[in-house]
């Protein structure tokens, strides 16, 4: 009978078991070696819907460039998204640029030490909250992310739903109580770590859990099925059309409005979305005044959440006629390795920029 009782795991036994295996087996990271508030919120919200081996460079990176609060409150927005592009979820660059400029403005360049007050922070949500307070300050605050919510899945056979609803608040309960008060930071890491490193969502390695002897799931041999995830969002194809224009060695660009619904403040060739490829490039023949030709030079193929876009960069008769657009920029191919863009669009200037050196 699947339960989800806490008290059927031993709090003690269970913190012990995997602060022992933490201590033996946890990964060398660069954020594990600091106690410094500014490079454990960095560290946190680059990992958010990240892997590890992906944030590593960017991280160090980033801290290179931007090493405290004041020097990223006052980095211009531009430089960020630079700093972060190939990440992806660009609107956490944007929000960790507002953290630092809170913490300044808010609270005298020293991050918040409690949930109410850092719950403030733009960007800043539950988890976040608890990961920054429990690993910088040794604060009692469980985190629940999807390696918690797996391990926790399947140790105690939870149903249903964990990402929402009762399922979630049954899962952070669950988090808190089994939290250690004396080491709350390494026990969050460790609980992540063995979702990340032990606890896979397929073919999980069970032999070498430091959980096995009290885990439900593997003694009755269901971890493949556990955790129940929730049915996926059916993927939608997008056709999208970009514009190659050149003069005097240089290419047109355009930076992404506000008002976009993604990848605000990136830059790109003008682009255009559509029902089809020529949908798409007649919004652009409309909007720059020029005529596209229809044979595409290069595509790339890319995928945002339950997005899958397929862009095809297109070359154009002539020159568009002047406009007055803010947005439109004629760089340079240097200028063009310094201008944040994003994955695909980046694969696409990856392109023209090795076109324009053969």
């Amino acid at each position: 009978m699947p339960t989800d009782n806490p008290r059927s795991v031993d709090p003690r036994f269970f913190q012990d078991a995997l602060l022992k295996w933490f201590g033996r087996y946890k990964r060398d990271l660069p954020w594990r070696h600091t106690r410094d508030p500014y490079a454990i919120f960095v560290s946190e919200m680059m990992l958010q819907q990240t892997q590890v081996k992906t944030v590593l460079p960017y991280y160090q990176r980033f801290l290179k460039e931007l090493p405290d609060w004041k020097s990223l409150a006052k980095a211009k927005e531009e430089k960020v998204l630079k700093l972060w592009e190939g990440l992806g979820y660009y609107r956490r660059a944007r929000n960790l640029r507002a953290a630092a400029q809170a913490v300044l403005k808010d609270f005298g360049g020293k991050l918040p030490d409690t949930m109410d007050l850092i719950l403030e922070i733009p960007g800043v949500g539950p988890y976040s909250a608890g990961a920054v307070l429990s690993i910088a300050y040794q604060k009692p605050h469980p985190v629940v992310d999807g390696n918690v919510l797996r391990v926790f899945s399947r140790v105690f056979l939870l149903e249903g739903n964990l990402k929402a609803g009762p399922g979630h608040q049954k899962a952070w309960s669950l988090a808190e109580s089994l939290l250690s008060p004396k080491r709350p930071g390494d026990f969050n890491q460790a609980l992540m770590e063995l979702g990340a490193t032990v606890c896979f969502p397929e073919n999980p390695q069970c032999l070498l859990c430091p959980l096995l002897s009290q885990c439900q799931a593997a003694q009755k041999g269901l971890q493949a099925e556990f955790p129940q995830m929730p049915k996926t969002v059916e993927t939608v194809e997008i056709p999208m059309a970009a514009l190659l224009i050149e003069r005097k060695g240089k290419v047109l660009v355009r930076k992404r409005p506000q008002e976009e619904r993604w990848l605000k403040g990136m830059w790109e060739f003008p682009s255009a979305e559509g029902k089809t490829f020529e949908e798409a490039l007649r919004k652009l023949e409309k909007s720059l005044k020029v005529r596209a030709q229809r044979k595409e030079l290069h595509e790339v193929r890319h995928q945002i959440t339950h997005h899958k876009i397929r862009l095809r960069l297109f070359p154009v008769f002539g020159l568009p006629k002047p406009r007055k657009a803010g947005n439109l920029k004629w760089v340079s191919s240097l200028k063009l390795t310094l201008l944040p863009f994003a994955s695909a669009k980046g694969k696409l200037r990856k392109w023209v920029l090795r076109k324009s050196v053969s």
